[in-house]
């Protein structure tokens, strides 16, 4: 693995930790109130990074 995948992978893996904390916080909290509902917007923006991540790891292999 070149460094280049190698950074794209830990962003990666930076990304699915940060989901995966806020879904924790998401048990431990109120999702009604207005930091849950900020919590779960936060889920959601960072499963379209996930994917745009994927994609770009994708485009960077097919080079």
């Amino acid at each position: 693995m070149n460094p280049e995948e190698e950074f794209l992978e830990n962003a990666a893996t930076l990304l699915r930790y940060a989901k995966e904390e806020l879904k924790q916080f998401l048990v431990w909290t109120d999702r009604q109130a207005p930091y849950g509902q900020q919590a779960a917007a936060l889920v959601e923006q960072l499963d379209g990074l996930s994917a745009a991540m994927k994609e770009l790891q994708r485009a960077y292999k097919a080079r």
